[in-house]
């Protein structure tokens, strides 16, 4: 057996919206933009022989389609791309993320376990701090040390980090796992762009890798990387100060196929290949214009040529490369002992390309990841929608638990019994919040300290509006939302390790008539909470106030359809929140200094975090 270094997971994510040649043909048509002469094409022999052949493409999806060789790509916004519209839209991070969630998963590999986060991104979400460090928040906790580094590279960025990572492997001679990233929101340059060219050209997404240092039966993994820089190209493809693309296609076209042909040249010659023992040349997703003739000229057969990621996704800038390999690995097309030929060149005069045989592993059983091993969470609520879920996903990760419920053994007893295949240590305890004394007793329960405190118990009461709740309703409400919770909470603080999180409710932010008991007793905890997290903070306690739009279960079956509507747009909730996966962020934040899919914000030491909102 021998060391090699080689792709262990991979992971790609991409804009939500669809956008097909005929989209951008209809706002060509509307004048959004312009320069393309449909007069031209129509008269070309090509499109005439296209035509005479039976083809019933426009001259514009013709074009689109067989010339520049792209059919579908994919933004985080609507088409046209226009500024307003990517305020409440994905950005690289979220796509970071989520091909970064991806590729772990697809690894096997704890995330505890990565010694070093590269990402590259020519489009972020946000100036500093570097977007490696915020997507590996998303993954490990608090005290993990591994390095982060964030390099602002587009079309080449993924190529210079992965010699960054193998040079990092050289010198660390304990390092076993790297997580690369490139991600990109290349449509929002396009915001002011008139040109047809880069609109049919660039897309949104981000493509992950896990880079794995570890013996392989056969087979070299990564044998050479380059990385050059063509000053010829420095001021021809860019993005300027107001984030607006520029670009001198025909400039752009003769310098990146001699530096495509070039890369893949000399990386034959360093690997001692030939292009007969090739298996598949995977190039920047540039468009036709180039790959097709750099392969000419390296003489590079179509069947050894891939281009899926660009007529099915458009150029993703330094995402395509990965996003070829995550492709062909999902489709089978990597193989042990495939010899795998890339070569990317772009933004800045930036080339360079890398060869990869992929090797044959050994087969290792893959481990349970367990991030919450030993610890210990108290839950209120357990046996309701939300807090039998929370339950259920923080034994899964290996969290001993102490569950509170009110009344109903029948439903105890059956999530205990589920909860026993997690292996975890499960107590009991019935205590109703309608009576003070619940507090006493939850608190004579819990005689060691504990590291989470969930807090999900909570009632609806009567939907009515404020005038029509009586007086012994609304204390009701506030014994059970807010006294008792945040009564029990400062009485367990000094036992309290970690984390508390208060559930919310978007009835606090929602305009709508009725549930006034609810409503205000929401309200009242959330306040509380901003003076509990101040005395919390003084013990090194996070605490969290998370506040959850409509659920799928629970308060939306006593709303009816009107009352539902109204509480989701008066927030912008677009459908109904899953349960479980809610659930899933909700457990997420008590270890994780960041979790996708939520809006997070401060009051004080007080974490706000907004889950549908």
């Amino acid at each position: 057996m021998n060391k090699a270094i080689y792709f262990s997971g991979f992971g790609i994510a991409h804009g939500k919206y669809g956008i097909s040649n005929s989209e951008i043909e209809k706002h060509i048509n509307i004048g959004f933009i312009g320069d393309f002469d449909a007069d031209r094409v129509k008269n070309s022999d090509d499109y005439k022989s296209y035509i005479e052949n039976g083809g019933s493409k426009t001259p514009f999806d013709f074009f689109a389609t067989e010339k520049m060789g792209f059919e579908t790509r994919y933004h985080v916004v609507p088409f046209p791309p226009t500024k307003a519209r990517y305020n409440h839209a994905q950005n690289s991070l979220d796509l970071g993320v989520a091909s970064m969630k991806m590729a772990l998963e697809n690894s096997n590999i704890d995330p505890e376990d990565i010694d070093l986060w590269l990402a590259g991104c020519a489009t972020p979400h946000e100036q500093a701090p570097g977007i490696a460090a915020t997507i590996k928040c998303h993954f490990v906790g608090f005290e993990n040390q591994a390095p982060a580094a964030t390099i602002n590279s587009a079309c080449v960025g993924f190529n210079i980090n992965l010699e960054r990572a193998i040079d990092y492997f050289n010198n660390h001679a304990d390092a076993k796992h790297i997580a690369i990233v490139h991600t990109e929101v290349m449509s929002r340059l396009l915001t002011n762009e008139k040109s047809f060219v880069p609109h049919v050209t660039f897309a949104d997404a981000a493509a992950s890798v896990i880079l794995t240092r570890d013996e392989v039966l056969s087979g070299q993994g990564i044998s050479f990387v380059l990385n050059n820089e063509d000053m010829q190209m420095i001021d021809f493809l860019g993005a300027d100060k107001h984030g607006d693309l520029y670009m001198n296609p025909t400039k752009v076209r003769i310098r990146a196929t001699n530096n495509i042909v070039n890369t893949v040249n000399k990386l034959l010659e360093l690997t001692k290949w030939e292009m007969a023992d090739i298996d598949m040349v995977v190039p920047h997703q540039t468009g036709n214009a180039i790959v097709k003739e750099a392969a000419k000229i390296l003489n590079i057969p179509d069947s050894k040529l891939y281009q899926n990621v660009q007529y099915q996704y458009g150029n993703l800038s330094g995402a395509s490369v990965p996003f070829g390999l995550a492709l062909m690995n999902s489709d089978g097309k990597l193989q042990p002992n495939n010899k795998i030929v890339t070569a990317v060149c772009g933004l800045g005069g930036e080339y360079g390309g890398f060869t990869y045989e992929v090797p044959k592993l050994k087969q290792n059983k893959p481990k349970p990841f367990k991030p919450l091993k030993g610890k210990t969470a108290l839950i209120t609520g357990a046996t309701g929608g939300l807090g039998s879920q929370i339950s259920r996903n923080l034994a899964k990760k290996g969290c001993n638990l102490i569950l509170q419920y009110n009344s109903n053994q029948a439903k105890a007893e059956q999530l205990k019994a589920e909860l026993a295949k997690f292996d975890v240590e499960v107590t009991q305890i019935q205590a109703n919040f309608e009576s003070a004394s619940a507090i006493e007793l939850i608190h004579n329960e819990v005689t060691e300290d504990i590291d989470f405190f969930v807090h999900a118990s909570a009632i609806t009461g009567n939907l009515l509006r404020a005038s029509d709740v009586t007086p012994e309703e609304m204390e009701l409400a506030d014994q059970v939302n807010f006294n008792n919770p945040m009564d029990l909470a400062v009485k367990l603080h000094n036992k309290i390790k970690d984390c508390v999180i208060f559930i919310g409710s978007v009835a606090e932010d929602a305009m709508f008539s009725g549930s006034s008991s609810y409503v205000s007793s929401k309200r009242k905890l959330h306040a509380s909470a901003v003076s509990f997290a101040n005395m919390a903070n003084k013990k090194d306690i996070r605490t969290i106030y998370y506040m959850i739009g409509l659920l799928d279960k629970g308060m939306v079956d006593k709303l009816n359809k009107k009352q539902q509507i109204a509480a989701m747009n008066s927030i912008g909730q677009k459908s109904l929140l899953n349960t479980a996966e809610v659930a899933d962020r909700i457990v997420r934040s008590l270890y994780l200094p960041k979790v996708i899919d939520v809006k997070h914000s401060r009051e004080g030491e007080l974490i706000v975090r907004r889950d549908g909102f």
